[in-house]
């Protein structure tokens, strides 16, 4: 059952399996296991397919028990646009990389409850001096 217009929350809670459709290429994936799935096919503009057609693909955009209706709309909104612009959304969408400050405050706290009391102040000091 594919459904025209705008999904709502309840009707992604409640769609059997499928594919159900939102618009403009964002579609809802039910699986017969119950799991729920965002994707977005965007056709890039300028680039081809082996078969020389236009390069149409789909995004995962998230599980829909993580990512709202509406972010995975505001999602789908940002592949478009880059693919409108020629872009690849596999190539080129936003990601939050870390900085190394901040994965090295993650490891000294996930491994501080292993270290002796001497060199865990002398580490934080180091770690904190700037």
């Amino acid at each position: 059952m594919t459904l025209s217009g705008k999904l709502t929350k309840k009707l992604v809670e409640n769609l059997g399996p499928g594919r159900h459709g939102d618009g403009n290429g964002l579609y809802l994936v039910v699986d017969p296991s119950g799991a729920r799935r965002w994707i977005v096919r965007v056709t890039v503009k300028g680039q081809k397919n082996k078969q020389g057609g236009p390069l149409r693909t789909d995004f995962g955009l998230g599980g829909a028990d993580v990512v709202t209706i509406n972010q995975a709309r505001d999602r789908a909104l940002e592949f478009r646009r880059m693919a409108k612009q020629g872009l690849n959304p596999r190539f080129n969408a936003r990601r939050e990389i870390p900085t190394f400050a901040e994965i090295a405050q993650q490891v000294h706290i996930d491994r501080m409850p292993t270290w002796q009391y001497g060199p865990i102040s002398a580490l934080k000091h180091r770690l904190t001096a700037r």
